[in-house]
């Protein structure tokens, strides 16, 4: 038995330094390439935007720089997701029980879940604090929210659950949803770069989510099932 649950802990800790060494490669290069992308994209549609503005353009040139913008957009929205697994920035990092945060990701995300007729439960007991970036770790929830939102859409709604409590000097998150569930399968293939259970997905958004855990040493655990729904539990030490 001791041998046995030997090699379940090396098993184990051999994925978790695969993953954190997956994460830490990624990380380096959208440091190193994504600020060089933005620049280009941004001056172009400075410049867009300015001959949008021309009363000399006909209808059908101005629907084509519209369609310029909009993809340009959607370009630096893309470069946006890498940059999020630059290393925190100093003048972001707080040291808090994350109720700020927590707070206004649940309510940005408010309308979207209403138009998807999903209601949202939040709960919040934590006294605990940590030290992390305030951007990252909000966009690692809304992610997480706007994934489980999407994922109870095609149910035609459902509720979202967002429980925050202390647990032998951890921050525990839990987040479930009453979607369409996924397989042990989609799980295990959770956080790998450009895996992504929706169509149009690019996985980016769960990469960030585990990077974002992994640089406050915490940990995801993810259960689900097909047709009943999934949670999330993270565990952030303190």
């Amino acid at each position: 038995m001791i041998l046995i649950e030997k090699i379940i802990t090396n098993i184990k800790n051999r994925d978790r330094i695969m993953q954190s060494e997956r994460l830490n490669v990624v990380s380096e290069l959208a440091a190193s390439v994504s600020h060089e992308i933005r620049n280009p994209l941004t001056v172009t549609s400075g410049f867009l935007q300015l001959l949008n503005r021309s009363k000399t353009l006909t209808r059908e040139e101005k629907e084509y720089v519209g369609l310029s913008l909009q993809e340009l957009r959607r370009a630096e929205k893309i470069v946006s997701d890498y940059l999020s697994f630059a290393k925190p920035q100093s003048e972001n990092m707080v040291y808090s029980n994350m109720s700020a945060e927590l707070e206004y990701t649940k309510n940005i995300i408010m309308p979207y879940a209403s138009i998807h007729e999903v209601e949202v439960k939040f709960s919040f007991n934590n006294s605990l604090n940590t030290h992390y970036d305030r951007n990252q770790i909000q966009q690692c929830f809304i992610n997480l929210y706007k994934n489980g939102i999407e994922a109870m859409k095609e149910k035609g709604g459902g509720t979202l659950f967002i429980d925050v409590s202390e647990r032998k000097q951890n921050i525990v998150i839990r987040i479930q949803d009453t979607g369409i569930g996924m397989t042990r399968e989609e799980i295990s293939r959770l956080g790998k770069p450009y895996y992504s259970t929706k169509e149009e997905g690019t996985g980016l958004g769960m990469l960030m989510v585990y990077s974002t855990i992994n640089k406050v040493k915490g940990s995801i655990e993810v259960e689900s099932e097909k047709g009943k729904g999934t949670t999330f539990l993270i565990t952030i030490p303190t």
